[in-house]
């Protein structure tokens, strides 16, 4: 998405834009109105290399190396891959632990596939969807300041093959959050953001001429570009679509300068039936929206919830929401917190946690399936992310702590199964997970060499390849006289041969997969 440049305020812009506020404990940078992004003596996205992937056949990535913190049940994960993207908290001192970007992981939390935005940029929220029948891989990306403003940015969509298929960003004077992007046949709805002046908020305990956050959803036409449709929530100049009074984030003083993050949109999902299901960070609610009316078929949660439930049922500060089919709500419960006017954050309702409910839309009652909790993980007190993962309802869960350098894999049941942490300031919103994800690149595999003594070393990796079982070495004295000198299993992102007393001056790498077919061949290399 083509971000329109925004004069966000600071506070808004680290709850709203990134929520990037907190770090891993629950306290928040302290928040002051900012009309423009000030000069920056170090990019943001600043990285070193300590801590992070170094592959000798791909010298420029260098992506996060995470760890496991519990003991890992590797023949209960569910096969497939996790979806991450990685950026910097921006509260925390130094550079981040590796480049930061969008990053498919294995269950050994090994690379498959990554690819760097910049020092200048950062990136969230990569999903797998379904664009012109065809699997793409879509995250956003931009330009942030390190107080939190949001200056541009777009949704990036790769195919298969990693081929850039479409880049959009926002129409002024909105401006597209990290929070969503789903693609719906060939349109694309995304979270955005405008400052809305000269509000009296007099009777929330704000100033006269005060500035709102207002917060909605919108639908492209994501070939052209073309603005479909717009849902907001404060409705300017009109009956507001969700009241002011709906808010659980109390407006800044009346001496503030600060905009009112009253809403904080985290969340837009596409329903069979044409309606769509968003999430309203700071209302405590989900909505059910029909775009033909613009009206909210119903909402779930908040202070006014059409659904009478049992305490269990409650949910505070939410993220990631989800209408499955089987008419079950999955969340990611932050249950945190209130920004205080001290900057700092209130205490937590309750531990964060992987949420799932049902919903009986006849009754209008809702009932606690099960809920995932952590029996060592403190509140998260930003962003958040939680997926069943296939088979659904009965599969695994992933749950994402957000503002916490953590990801964890539970079986249905609740038990731990893997429990990831990110390296340093990194960390990721969302935590995704992918059961098909076939990777093509459309960039031949890479390879280099390195000799000491009598020792020859050969490297090989392709980057984002998901089929190659086995690497193929062909050396020979010219790139015209090659022959079969060695074969492997893949070992990982990056395979090594070592060639004792080899003559051989240029190399050769094929890809096959676990049939033999081949898939690929690198340039021929010597050094």
């Amino acid at each position: 998405m083509r971000f329109a440049d925004n004069l966000i305020s600071k506070s808004a812009s680290l709850g709203a834009s990134l929520g990037l506020i907190a770090a891993t404990g629950l306290t928040a940078a302290a928040t002051a109105g900012v009309a423009a992004a000030p000069a920056q003596a170090t990019p943001i996205g600043a990285y070193t290399t300590k801590g992070a992937w170094s592959f000798v056949s791909a010298p420029n990535l260098h992506p996060p190396k995470l760890r496991t913190v519990a003991r890992t049940v590797a023949k209960k994960l569910a096969p497939g891959d996790f979806l991450v993207a990685n950026f910097p908290k921006v509260t925390a001192k130094g550079p981040m632990t590796g480049q930061g970007g969008p990053l498919i992981l294995d269950n050994r939390l090994q690379p498959v596939w990554f690819a760097s935005v910049g020092t200048g940029q950062v990136a969230a929220d990569l999903q797998q969807e379904v664009y012109n029948g065809q699997p793409v891989l879509v995250w956003w990306q931009g330009l942030v300041t390190r107080t939190g403003v949001t200056t541009k940015g777009e949704v990036e969509v790769v195919d298969q093959h990693y081929r850039k298929l479409a880049a959009l960003r926002a129409k002024r004077p909105w401006v597209v959050s990290l929070h969503d992007a789903v693609i719906d046949g060939n349109t694309i709805w995304v979270t955005v953001y405008r400052t809305v002046a000269n509000q009296d908020l007099r009777r929330y305990h704000g100033a006269a001429r005060g500035a709102v956050l207002d917060a909605g959803v919108q639908q492209y036409d994501l070939r052209t570009g073309k603005l479909l449709f717009t849902w907001d929530a404060l409705n300017p100049h009109h009956k507001a679509n969700i009241a002011l009074s709906e808010s659980r984030q109390a407006a800044p003083s009346a001496s503030s300068h600060e905009a009112w993050d009253a809403y904080h949109v985290n969340t837009v999902a596409p329903v069979p039936g044409g309606q769509v299901l968003v999430s309203m960070r700071n209302t405590w609610a989900a909505y059910l929206l029909d775009p033909k009316t613009g009206r909210v078929v119903w909402t779930l949660g908040g202070r006014h919830s059409g659904f009478k439930g049992p305490a269990n049922t409650r949910f505070a500060w939410q993220h990631d929401v989800q209408l499955l089919p089987n008419s079950e709500v999955t969340m990611f419960n932050d249950n945190c917190c209130a920004i205080l006017a001290n900057g700092r954050l209130a205490r937590p309702n309750g531990p964060s946690a992987g949420l799932v409910l049902r919903l009986n839309t006849a009754a209008r009652t809702v009932s606690r399936v099960k809920s995932f909790v952590h029996s060592h993980r403190p509140s998260t007190a930003f962003l958040g992310s939680m997926q069943l993962l296939p088979p659904v309802p009965s599969g695994n869960a992933l749950v994402g702590y957000g503002s916490l350098p953590f990801f964890s894999e539970y079986d249905p049941s609740g038990r731990l199964l893997l429990d990831g942490q990110w390296p340093g300031k990194d960390q990721s919103y969302r935590d995704r997970f992918s059961a098909n994800w076939v990777g093509t690149p459309s960039y031949p595999p890479s390879g280099a060499v390195r000799r000491r003594g009598s020792q020859t070393t050969v490297y090989a990796s392709w980057n984002g390849a998901t089929g190659v079982a086995r690497w193929l070495l062909l050396g020979g004295s010219s790139s015209s006289q090659l022959r079969q000198r060695a074969t492997k299993p893949r070992t990982g992102f990056e395979t090594s041969f070592s060639l004792p007393h080899s003559a051989d001056k240029v190399f050769q790498l094929v890809a096959a997969d676990s049939l033999g077919h081949q898939l690929g061949r690198s340039k021929s290399f010597s050094r």
